[in-house]
């Protein structure tokens, strides 16, 4: 198998495209190619001025050799490598003639775009989409399909997307590797004696050379590592036990799902409907069941905390999880300050499967692509498309020609594992960097992944009360399928979509209190609150509904999204915001209780005494009846002096909802 993927790297990494970042019911026309596009492009050369093509980039310092830091003035790009940019640019000129500019993304890229091209001046000519940005921008349907050029855009062009070809990287833009890699703590599996044969530690790298890194003996592996740990204390934080595997179980599924040779949404469209995931999210759900993948649910739903599992595998917690690749540099020093060190290893496969299956793959998921938007003329196409070509040409020749230069190779390493461990260094090294695929997973660019995770996670915890996930899938996969008919539809039509719902805001930084027994039909809201969106401006407050229902105005207490404010723009979409109401007694007379914490932090010195969060000082503020008046302190500053270091005497009064205060004194110290 590695042999083979070898040589699959060699090929692709040869001719990689490196430089990705790796309703209104208006019409906007969509052009088409005359019949010869390649002399369209050929003309570029015979034109007396070179030809503007711009580029709006989500990276542009790495890209636009005269892009400056707004900060210092200074290019951002070291001088050696602009000066190789500059002459990309300049062999551009001189080939194409073409002039390739780039430009800034002013905002969010879903809102600025559609904007642009609802208002026939398109963003640029070329433009970055950031990663899981597609889906949103493809149901606005601003994006040119380029099937009419397909000769452009080499032998193996990005798959279609609802039946189109739409970006302009090939499929074959280098091999690529999944985002939340499987790890483990060594020293963890190391420690655990029933792992050891004849005195030698057998680890997961020796069980995936063997070929018997599969479904069963992964959990087989993990209930000997749950049995040594169970009465543990993790080693930060002594309540807390040192778990087999705590994970974010979404990463689970997708790469079980993977694992299995089948995928959400991939190069054959949707294909959640299928044994191979079925089979997977049954895999995840046997772990689950047998208490050996734990996960940071919240209470109710099936959701957890973002990134949640990164802190437990950083303070010691578990043995196995899977986290972002970028955030394993973190978890390898606060893993090295224990005289630990961290191992990767691929996601077990199904038993079935043989370990040199092509379809045994890791989950690869699209980052960042380049399209043409709606509204460039018939003309510029072909030019756009061959200088994007050039262009990504060029700077992959020169990368590989430093990397020649250097003295390095392609060996691809995941930083933050350990591979220079005495025993299982090399190999993880080598599993790692065959591990790969070309890209294979698209639901996230389809806007269909969270839709899956939602229906998979309520069935595995059994949240909103979901059936299992073969029942909970055929109830509700019409969210799915309907969603993904719906946009095909549009992208058959020149309708452009506005799907960004409007903005709503407090228009002040309040905390609503309402005495008790108020009526709520005498509260006036509508000066508390403004909308704005992004096609219609500032909209109409007065047509939003204010909604307090979950508000009991007869009893005294804090009532969490006790209003919630929804409003439509012109497109029927809904933009929504909620905050808390405090319903407090006007006739409390006590004053509230201050109470500090034992241990605050000092001042750093020059520190921005206006930006400072005061509950890092105060443990609670509570009125008569417990309501939390945390945001009514307010300080007493004369006294201190940010600028010199020392221990300074400074006042803090809180007032509740009655206007009962009560002051107290903290020394603060500027270090």
């Amino acid at each position: 198998m590695f042999k083979k993927m070898r040589r699959i790297m060699g090929l692709t990494l040869a001719s990689a495209v490196l430089v990705t970042g790796c309703s209104t019911k208006q019409a906007v026309e969509t052009t088409t190619p005359k019949a010869e596009s390649n002399k369209q492009t050929e003309s570029a050369n015979k034109s007396e001025s070179p030809i503007v093509i711009t580029y709006a980039c989500t990276n542009r310092d790495q890209k636009d050799p005269y892009y400056k830091d707004p900060v210092t003035g200074e290019y951002y790009m070291k001088e050696n490598e602009r000066q190789v940019y500059i002459q990309i640019l300049e062999e551009i000129k001189e080939e194409l003639n073409v002039d390739l500019q780039f430009v800034a993304i002013p905002g969010l890229i879903w809102e600025v775009l559609l904007q642009s091209v609802l208002a026939g001046d398109p963003l640029a000519d070329l433009v970055d989409l950031e990663i899981n940005s597609q889906g949103r921008i493809l149901a606005q349907n601003v994006i040119q399909p380029l099937d009419d050029y397909l000769d452009l855009l080499g032998d193996n062009p990005s798959p279609k997307i609802y039946g189109k070809h739409f970006f302009l990287e090939s499929a074959a833009s280098g091999m690529a590797w999944t985002l939340s890699p499987l790890v483990y703590n060594i020293d963890y599996i190391e420690a655990v004696e029933a792992l050891k044969v004849n005195g030698e530690t057998v680890y997961p790298t020796d069980l995936f050379n063997d070929g018997n890194w599969t479904w069963s003996v992964f959990t087989d592996y993990l209930a000997t590592i749950d049995a040594h740990y169970a009465n543990s204390q993790a080693p930060e934080r002594p309540e807390y036990r040192i778990d087999a595997f705590r994970t974010d179980y979404t990463e689970t599924l997708i790469e079980a799902i993977h694992a299995n040779g089948g995928a959400l949404y991939g190069d054959e469209g949707l294909q959640i409907d299928t044994p191979e995931v079925k089979q997977a999210v049954a895999y995840v759900e046997e772990l689950i069941n047998k208490g050996l993948l734990k996960a940071n649910i919240i209470e109710g739903t099936s959701n957890t905390p973002w990134a949640s599992q990164a802190t437990n595998f950083n303070l010691g917690e578990t043995v196995f999880t899977e986290i972002e690749d970028w955030r394993l540099g973190e978890a390898a020093s606060k893993a090295a300050d224990r005289g630990q060190s961290i191992g990767f290893i691929p996601f077990p496969r199904p038993d079935h499967m043989a370990a040199d299956d092509p379809n045994y793959q890791p989950s690869v998921t699209k980052g960042s692509s380049t399209i043409i938007p709606k509204g460039i003329s018939e003309e510029k196409i072909p030019i756009a498309i061959a200088t994007y070509n050039l262009f990504t040409e060029k700077v992959t020749k020169a990368k590989a020609e430093l990397k020649a230069a250097l003295g390095e190779d392609d060996t691809k390493t995941l930083k933050g594992t350990d591979i220079f461990h005495e025993k299982i260094g090399a190999d993880t090294a080598e599993i790692y960097n065959n591990w790969c695929a070309p890209v294979n997973e698209y639901s996230i660019m389809v806007g269909v992944y969270w839709n899956f995770m939602e229906i998979a996670g309520d069935s595995l915890w059994g949240a909103n009360g979901s059936p299992r996930f073969d029942v909970a899938w055929e109830s509700n996969k019409n969210k799915i399928t309907d969603k993904l008919s719906t946009i095909e539809a549009l992208l058959n039509t020149e309708e452009i979509k506005d799907n960004i719902s409007p903005q709503v805001d407090k228009t002040a930084e309040e905390v609503f209190s309402i005495p008790v027994s108020t009526n709520p039909s005498t509260l006036t809201w509508t000066d508390k609150f403004s909308a704005t969106d992004n096609l219609d401006g500032p909209l109409d407050i007065t047509t939003a509904t204010f909604d307090t229902s979950l508000t009991n105005f007869n009893t005294v207490g804090m009532y969490k999204d006790g209003i919630v404010v929804t409003i439509n723009d012109s497109s029927e979409n809904t933009g929504k915001a909620k905050a808390n109401i405090f319903v407090y007694d006007p006739a409390n007379k006590e004053a509230p209780v201050l109470t500090l914490k034992e241990e605050y932090r000092s001042i750093s010195l020059d520190e921005d005494t206006s930006k400072i969060n005061w509950n890092d000082f105060v443990e609670s503020a509570v009125d008569a009846d417990g309501l939390n008046v945390l945001s009514t302190i307010t300080a007493d500053l004369s006294t201190l002096d940010p600028t010199t270091k020392g221990d300074y005497t400074i006042g803090l009064t809180v007032t509740d909802f009655a206007n009962n205060s009560t002051s107290t004194e903290l020394v603060l110290s500027v270090k």
